[in-house]
């Protein structure tokens, strides 16, 4: 077996092991739905790698147009030198920050996407946004859940099994799926799964938000016919032009 094929089949085995998800997954979708019927905000949160699934689903063609990522100083890859991004995300002050400085509030959303759940930033900004009475979404792996982070008194992620809906990525520990050369651990999953668990997301609350006699808030690609025409009406709302910080 060739290992590209067997990274396949690594891959294909954590998508069916997510497949065990759905309820969560639904659950999760009828949040934000119900937040956006209401007139509340979507937010997304993510460091380092689990930043990419909060871009992943930003501004791009076939996403909805509600989500909101909360970037944090220092916690993106494509703009901080790779070590300093560990010490960032390791940093329960600023995860504090990042919920302090914004405008989240009661009745609204936000998805936490740490794979570990162990680093203290991102428990941070789960713990700070449930005191302010926002619903919490949490994408994590549960091959990590017996083992204590960094935060000051919470272990990890986890630990809000009981008032947030939690998903299991179900990414092994080290997030490695073959091994190359017999000894070298290779083939990162928890991109591709974040991104399938995420745009499942989007697209089951976009249903529920069509369903209760809404337009769907999804932005379409400006290359395809109609496309940008599509987008530029969409972002005509004041709320739309507030949230992307246009004229």
């Amino acid at each position: 077996m060739s290992l590209a094929f067997e990274y396949l089949e690594q891959v294909n085995c954590t998508l069916s092991a997510v497949s065990r998800e759905s309820e969560s997954i639904e659950k999760a979708a009828g949040k934000i739905a119900d937040a956006y019927i209401a007139g509340n905000t979507i937010y997304v949160f993510g460091c380092t790698h689990s930043a990419i699934l909060a871009e992943d689903v930003f501004y791009r063609a076939g996403a909805p147009a509600f989500w909101r990522p909360l970037w944090g100083p220092g916690m993106s890859i494509a703009t901080t030198p790779g070590f300093l991004t560990s010490a960032v995300e390791h940093n329960e002050d600023i995860g504090k920050a990042v919920i302090g400085c914004s405008q989240l509030k009661k009745g609204d959303v936000i998805v936490v996407i740490s794979t570990s759940g162990k680093n203290a930033a991102p428990v941070a900004v789960a713990s700070e946004a449930q005191k302010r009475g926002a619903e919490l979404i949490i994408i994590t792996s549960s091959n990590y859940r017996s083992q204590k982070g960094n935060h000051s008194s919470i272990a990890n992620l986890w630990h809000f099994e009981e008032s947030a809906v939690i998903i299991d990525n179900h990414v092994p520990c080290g997030d490695a799926s073959v091994s190359v050369a017999g000894n070298i651990p290779m083939g990162p999953v928890s991109t591709i799964i974040g991104s399938y668990i995420m745009h499942s997301i989007s697209a089951l609350a976009v249903e529920k938000i069509v369903a209760a006699g809404l337009t769907a808030p999804v932005f379409l690609s400006s290359n395809a016919p109609g496309g940008a025409e599509h987008n530029e009406k969409l972002l005509s709302e004041q709320k739309m032009r507030d949230a992307f910080l246009l004229p």
